[in-house]
C-alpha cells in the first residue's frame, strides 16, 4: 500500500509555493484511497500466489490479505511477486503510520543507493557554482574550454587518488609467514589490472565500505547484514549508521552472550528500539505451563530463560512491525506469539495487539480481528456469531465433488516468510501411513479417529523448525447457490484448549472431546466463553531451546558447534475438527440443511520438560517407553442439531416405561391369582420387563442410526458427536444387568422346582427283591410292605434323561458364535458400523457404537433365526426332544409330576397301556405292535380317540392343585423325610431303607390320591387369554383340580428350553458389553463362550442336585 508522498529533501526543491505542495498533498491522499481494496469486504478467493499474474502483469499477492491486488502505475512489482514496490529509480521511506512513500532520484540525475533510500551520484559530483567557470582571469570574459580541461584534470586526479587509496602492499606478519593488510582490506595476486603480479607480490585491495573481510578467507570480502551497515574504518567490522543500531549488539550488550547466537544483525532505528516497552530478559523468555516431568509429575510453570526464537526475531520483528511496514516481520511477531499460545502477558502477544489496537482501518474481507497490514490472529467478534455464521455457501453431498471438504492451509516459516498456500491433505496428523487412509476424515460424514504413538526424541532432534499454519475452507457457491468461477476461503477457527488468559483456561470445557458447543445447558454456557484464534503449529522443538554461546554449546568430533537440548518441547496432543451443518430456514429458495457452520479446529497441547525424554534404546512397556512414545489423536466429527431426535426418543422412553408398568402388573396380577407373589417371581417379572423393552429401544435406536445414516442418499442424519454417548451406555448397562439377574433367578427357580417321576408298573409275583441282604433272607412282598417288587431302572433311566435335557437348548452357542465371527470378523461385515455413510465400504475404521450395537445384532439373530428354522424343519419331520421325553415315559409306565408355583404345575401322563413295561425286548415289541394294532386302549390320560380330541394333545397338562392337594404333598413329603430328601451318597442301610420307604409312599400317594383324582376332574382346552396371559381358568386354588391340555410342551419352563429367548438376548447382550469395553469380537466371543458354557455347567450341577432331592433318585445314578 503505497502513499505517493514526497521525501523532504525532494519537497524542498519541488514545492516552490503553497499551493503546489497542497495539490500534491490531495493527490497523494487520493491515491492512498485507491490503494485499499485489501479493506474492503471483497470475498477471499482460493488463489495461489502465481495465479495473480494471470490478472495482469501488474497483479501481486498480498501478504497482509491473502489475494492479489493491482498495483499502482507509479509503483511496480517486486521480484517475488508479493509486494509493490518503488521504481528502481526512486528511494523508499516510511511516515509514522507505516505508510509506504516514493520519492524519484532521477529528477536530479542521481541514483539510488544500495539500501534504497537515498539519492547518490553514479561517480564524482559535478561542481555546478558557474563564478569558478565562466569568469576569465581580469578581464571577466569567459574561456570555456580550459574550465573544461581543469574540471576533467580535478576529475581525473580525484578518481586516481581513490584507486591509489584503495590498492597498498601487503606486509608480513611478525613471528608468521602470513601476509597481512591493513584494516578492510583484503590480499590479492593481481594488479590493479586484473594480471598476475609475481614482481611486485601480493597486494592489499580494500573491500568496498559495506562489507568486511571474511576472518576466515583473507582473500573475500563480506557484504554487510544489512544495507544500513558500513564498516567502521578502526575495527573493521560492520556498524550501523548513525541513528541506528544493529538488533544482535542490542541484544548481546544487555545479557552476556555472543552477537552471532542472537539477533537477525540488522539495522533498527534507535527511536523504535527504544520504544519497545519490554526489556531483552523479559522478551527473551517462553512460558510454559502443565508441563510433564519425570515420573509422570506436572509443573505448574516452567520458564525458558533466552529461548532461541524470542532472542532472535522478537526485537527485529516488534521494530520493523510498527505500522505494518514489514509484512514478514509482522508474521514472525505473530509466530512467536502463537509460540505463547497466545498469552497476552507474553511480550510478543503484547506487542502485536498494540500494534493492531490502532488500527482504524476496515477489516480486510469484512473479518472483525483481521486488520489492514497485520496477521489475523484474534477474533473481535463474540465465538457465538463466529461459529454460528451462515455465511458459508457450499453444499455438501454424500457423493460427487461435495462429498469431499477441500481445505487450504497457508503455511508461514517462523521468520514470517509466506511458504504458500498449500491444499490440506496429512498436515494437520502427526501421525504417518498410507495418505489415502489418512485423508479419509476429509470425505464428508466420516467421523475419523487416528491415534499412534510418536517419538518425542525425533520431534526434538529429527524434525525441522516448525512450520505455522492458518486454516481456510473452500467455498465454491455464492449465496444463491450458484458455482463461482473462483472459489473463495473461508477462515476456520480454532480453538486451543491450554490457552490462557490472565491465569484462567476458558477453553479447558473443550478438553470434553463429546461437548457440543450450542448444544445443552454447558454447550450454551461454553460457546459463550471458549476464546477463538487463527493460527496454530503442529509442534514446538525450538522455543524451548535456549541460544547457542559459547557458554552452553560443545563441540564435535567435526569440529562442528552442537546445539544444547530443548528444555522443554511440546507437541499437538489431541486435535480435532469438528463440522455441524445449519438448521433450514424454509424461507429461502435453498436447503440451509446441507450447508454447513464454520468448521471448528480444537488442538490440545501437550509439553514435556527435555531432560526427561530418554535418549538411549528402551524396553517395550517399560516406564521409560511410556515417557519417549507418546500417544496423539486425531478426530474427525460431523454432527447437526439433533433436538428432534431426542425429542422423538424421549417421548418413545415414556411410552416404554408406561408398557413397562403394564406389562409388569399384568404378570403380577396373573401370577397372584396361581400363587401368593414372592419376591422371587416379582424379581423375576419386573427385571424382565425392564430387560426385555430396554433390549428392544435399544435395538430400535440403534437401527434407526444405521438404516438412515448408512443408507441416506442425501444428507439428512448425521451420527452423535459422543460416541458411545452416555445415555446409550446408561442403557446398555441397566439392561444388562436386568437381563442377568433375570436369568439368574430364573436359573434358581429351575433349580428349585417341586418334581417327582410317578412309578405305575405293577409288582410282579415273585420274591421282594428290596429284601435280599447279606443273610440270604427272602420273603415276601406281603410281609414288608412299602418295598414293592418292581425294578428301579426305569425312575433311573427317566431321572438321567432329565437331567441331560435340563442344560440342552434349541440353538447352540458354540455354533453361533463361530458364524456370528464368519460374518463379522472374516467377510469383515463389523465396518458396517464404521463412522462414515458408504454402506459399501468396508474398509477398517473407528467404530460406531451405537451402530454397532445393530449390526451384532442383526447378524446374530440372522445366525439364532437360521438353527431355529432349521430345528423347526427337523423337530417337523423327526422328533422334538420334548416330544422324545414324552413318548419315553410312556413306554417306561413312569409319569413326571412338576409343581413351579403353590397350585400350578406341569403333569406328564406317562402311564402305560401295557399291563408291564419292565418287560424283555420281544415283549416290549410285542406291546407296541399290539397297540398299533389298536389292541389296546390310546394312549393319555382320558383314553379319548384323537377324533374326540381334535388335534389336542392327552399326555401333556397344565395342571392347576385344590390347596387340599398341595398341603398333602407337602405333609408327606415332610413327614417321610424330615430332612428335607435323599442324602448324597448315603450308605447308611436305614437311611437307604427310609428313602426307599419315602419314595413308595409319596409314589402311591401321588398314584392313588392325586392323579385317580385329577383324572376324573375338569379337563379343559386352554383360553385365548391363557395362551396369551397365562390368565387361568377360574379361581386359584380351585375346588376342584383343573387340567388344561398342553400342546405346546410348557413343562419346558423349568428347563433351558423354556427360557431359550431369554438365554439368547442375555448372550448378544453379554457379547455387545464385552465388544463395548474392548471393541474386539473375538474377545467378546470367547467371553460370551466361557459365561454360556458356565451357566450350562451351573444350571446341570444345581438342577441335578434338585432332581435327586425332590425325586429320591440317588444322585450317585445321575451321570
Amino acid at each position: 500500500m503505497a502513499a505517493k508522498a514526497v521525501r523532504s529533501m525532494g519537497c524542498k526543491s519541488i514545492c516552490t509555493s503553497g499551493l503546489v505542495c497542497s495539490l500534491l498533498l490531495l493527490f497523494v491522499s487520493a491515491a492512498l484511497a485507491q490503494e485499499n481494496p485489501l479493506a474492503g469486504i471483497e470475498p477471499l478467493r482460493d488463489i495461489q500466489p502465481m495465479d495473480c499474474a494471470d490478472l495482469g502483469d501488474d497483479f501481486v499477492f498480498s501478504l497482509y490479505s491473502l489475494s492479489c491486488y493491482q498495483c499502482p502505475e507509479d509503483l511496480v512489482i517486486s521480484e517475488d511477486r508479493l509486494r509493490c514496490v518503488c521504481p528502481a529509480s526512486s528511494v523508499t521511506s516510511y511516515n509514522a503510520e507505516g505508510t509506504l512513500s516514493c520519492s524519484s532520484c532521477a529528477i536530479q540525475g542521481e541514483v539510488v543507493s544500495e539500501d534504497g533510500r537515498s539519492c547518490i551520484w553514479c561517480g564524482p559530483k559535478p561542481e555546478i557554482s558557474g563564478s569558478a567557470n565562466s569568469v576569465s582571469g581580469s578581464g571577466g570574459q569567459s574561456d570555456p574550454a580550459s574550465g573544461e580541461r581543469r574540471s576533467d584534470e580535478a576529475s581525473e586526479a580525484a578518481v586516481q587518488q581513490r584507486r591509489m587509496a584503495a590498492i597498498q602492499i601487503a606486509s608480513v606478519q611478525e613471528g608468521s609467514e602470513r601476509c597481512v593488510c591493513p584494516v578492510g582490506h583484503v590480499l590479492t595476486d593481481y594488479n590493479s589490472s586484473g594480471v598476475f603480479d609475481s614482481f611486485y607480490g601480493k597486494h592489499c585491495l580494500m573491500c568496498p565500505f559495506n562489507s568486511y573481510v571474511d576472518n576466515s578467507d583473507p582473500y573475500t570480502c563480506i557484504r554487510c547484514p544489512d544495507p544500513l551497515m558500513h564498516r567502521d574504518a578502526t575495527s573493521g567490522r560492520c556498524v550501523c549508521a548513525d541513528g541506528y543500531v544493529e538488533d544482535s549488539v542490542q541484544i548481546a550488550s544487555t545479557i552476556q552472550v555472543d552477537e552471532a547466537s542472537v539477533g537477525q544483525r540488522v539495522c533498527l532505528e534507535l527511536t523504535r528500539v527504544r520504544e519497545v516497552a519490554f526489556s531483552v530478559p523479559q522478551y527473551g523468555k517462553q512460558t510454559y505451563f502443565d508441563v510433564l516431568d519425570a515420573g509422570g509429575a506436572r509443573t505448574e510453570e516452567r520458564e525458558v530463560d533466552r529461548s532461541e526464537p524470542h532472542m532472535l526475531f522478537f526485537l527485529e520483528a516488534a521494530v520493523r512491525c510498527r505500522g505494518g511496514r514489514r509484512t514478514e516481520s509482522c508474521h514472525a511477531l505473530a509466530n512467536l506469539c502463537t509460540l505463547n499460545l497466545f498469552d497476552m502477558s507474553s511480550p510478543a502477544c503484547s506487542v502485536l495487539s498494540s500494534y493492531t489496537r490502532g488500527q482504524v482501518v476496515d477489516n480486510v474481507h469484512d473479518y472483525q480481528g483481521w486488520h489492514l497490514r497485520y496477521p489475523w490472529l484474534w477474533y473481535e467478534d463474540t465465538p457465538r456469531n463466529v461459529l454460528l455464521d451462515t455465511g458459508l455457501n457450499r453444499p455438501v453431498a454424500l457423493s460427487g465433488p461435495n462429498s469431499f471438504i477441500n481445505m487450504t492451509l497457508s503455511v508461514y516459516s517462523l521468520d514470517g516468510t509466506l511458504v504458500g498456500m498449500r491444499p490440506l491433505t496429512t498436515q494437520l496428523l502427526l501421525c504417518k501411513g498410507d495418505d489415502r487412509e489418512l485423508q479419509r476424515y476429509r470425505r464428508f460424514g466420516s467421523n475419523v479417529r487416528v491415534e499412534c504413538d510418536v517419538d518425542v526424541l525425533a520431534i526434538m532432534r529429527d524434525f525441522s523448525e516448525p512450520h505455522f499454519y492458518e486454516l481456510w475452507i473452500v467455498d465454491s457457491h455464492d449465496s444463491d447457490g450458484n458455482i463461482l468461477e473462483t472459489p473463495t476461503l473461508y477462515p476456520v477457527p480454532v480453538m486451543i484448549i491450554n490457552y490462557r488468559d490472565d491465569g484462567d483456561t476458558p477453553n479447558r470445557v473443550l478438553k470434553d472431546s463429546n461437548l457440543e458447543l450450542g448444544v445443552g445447558s454447558k454447550g450454551e454456557l461454553a460457546m459463550d466463553q471458549v476464546v477463538l484464534h487463527r493460527r496454530f503449529f503442529l509442534y514446538d522443538n525450538i522455543g524451548g531451546r535456549i541460544v547457542a554461546d559459547s557458554a552452553n554449546t560443545q563441540t564435535g568430533p567435526d569440529g562442528q558447534r552442537i546445539r544444547p537440548d530443548l528444555e522443554v518441547v511440546r507437541w499437538a496432543k489431541a486435535m480435532q475438527l469438528r463440522i455441524a451443518l445449519q438448521s433450514n430456514q424454509g424461507d429461502t429458495p435453498v436447503d440451509e440443511s446441507l450447508r454447513m457452520y464454520p468448521p471448528q479446529l480444537i488442538i490440545e497441547y501437550e509439553q514435556m520438560v527435555g531432560s526427561t525424554v530418554p535418549t538411549r534404546e528402551v524396553e517395550g512397556g517399560s516406564e521409560e517407553e511410556k515417557l519417549r512414545y507418546q500417544k496423539v489423536s486425531f478426530r474427525s466429527t460431523y454432527t447437526r442439531d439433533s433436538t428432534f431426535y431426542w425429542y422423538i426418543t424421549m417421548v418413545l422412553f415414556v411410552v416404554l416405561a408406561v408398557l413397562i408398568v403394564v406389562q409388569f402388573f399384568v404378570k403380577a396380577a396373573v401370577h397372584n391369582q396361581t400363587s401368593s407373589l414372592k419376591p422371587l417371581e416379582i424379581g423375576i417379572d419386573l427385571l424382565g420387563c425392564i430387560g426385555n423393552f430396554f433390549f428392544v429401544f435399544l435395538l430400535g435406536m440403534s437401527g434407526y442410526w444405521f438404516i438412515f445414516f448408512k443408507l441416506q442418499t442425501s444428507v439428512k442424519v448425521l451420527i452423535l458427536t459422543q460416541d458411545p454417548h452416555k445415555d446409550y451406555i446408561v442403557l446398555v448397562s441397566i439392561t444388562v444387568v436386568c437381563k442377568v439377574l433375570q436369568v439368574a433367578l430364573l436359573v434358581y427357580k429351575q433349580c428349585t422346582v417341586r418334581i417327582f417321576f410317578i412309578d405305575w408298573e405293577k409288582e410282579k409275583e415273585g420274591r421282594n427283591l428290596d429284601l435280599e441282604d447279606g443273610n440270604n433272607e427272602n420273603q415276601d412282598s406281603k410281609d414288608k410292605p412299602g418295598h414293592p417288587n418292581v425294578s428301579v431302572w426305569r425312575s433311573i433311566l427317566i431321572a438321567n434323561e432329565w437331567c441331560e435335557m435340563q442344560g440342552e437348548r434349541h440353538t447352540d452357542v458354540d455354533f453361533t458364535l463361530m458364524f456370528l465371527l464368519l460374518f463379522l470378523a472374516g467377510l469383515n461385515y463389523q465396518n458396517l458400523a464404521t463412522a462414515q455413510p458408504d454402506e459399501r465400504n468396508l474398509e477398517d475404521g473407528p467404530p460406531s457404537m451405537h451402530m454397532r450395537f445393530f449390526v451384532i445384532s442383526m447378524w446374530y439373530f440372522t445366525v439364532v433365526v437360521m438353527q431355529l428354522g432349521w430345528r423347526l424343519f427337523s423337530y417337523r419331520f423327526q422328533s422334538d426332544p420334548l416330544d422324545q421325553f414324552v413318548d419315553l415315559c410312556q413306554l417306561s409306565n413312569i409319569s413326571t409330576w412338576i409343581l413351579d408355583r403353590d397350585f400350578h404345575g406341569f403333569y406328564i401322563h406317562g402311564r402305560s397301556v401295557h399291563p408291564h413295561t419292565d418287560v424283555n425286548m420281544f415283549q416290549m415289541q410285542t406291546n407296541l405292535k399290539d397297540e398299533s394294532d389298536a389292541k389296546r386302549p390310546n394312549r393319555g390320560l382320558t383314553q379319548k380317540p384323537m377324533a374326540d380330541l381334535q388335534g389336542y394333545t392327552d399326555l401333556v397338562f397344565e395342571v392347576y392343585i385344590t390347596d387340599a392337594i398341595k398341603k398333602e404333598y407337602s405333609s408327606q413329603f415332610k413327614k417321610m423325610l424330615p430332612h428335607g430328601g435323599v442324602p448324597s451318597h448315603q450308605n447308611d442301610q436305614k437311611a437307604a431303607e427310609a428313602v426307599s420307604k419315602a419314595h413308595h409312599t409319596i409314589n402311591e400317594f401321588l398314584m392313588n390320591d392325586v392323579i385317580d383324582t385329577i383324572s376324573s376332574a375338569n379337563v379343559q382346552i386352554p383360553t385365548f387369554a391363557h395362551n396369551v396371559l397365562g390368565v387361568p381358568p377360574g379361581r386359584v386354588p380351585p375346588e376342584q383340580p383343573v387340567l388344561l391340555r398342553d400342546n405346546k410342551n410348557l413343562f419346558a419352563r423349568v428347563l433351558f428350553y423354556g427360557i431359550e429367548g431369554d438365554l439368547i438376548i442375555l448372550d448378544l447382550l453379554v457379547f455387545i458389553v464385552w465388544d463395548l469395553i474392548f471393541v474386539d469380537v473375538f474377545i467378546a466371543a470367547l467371553l460370551t463362550y466361557v459365561l454360556a458354557h458356565g451357566l450350562m455347567e451351573l444350571r446341570c450341577k444345581f438342577g441335578t442336585s434338585n432332581v435327586a432331592r425332590k425325586t429320591l433318585v440317588d444322585e450317585r445314578f445321575l451321570i
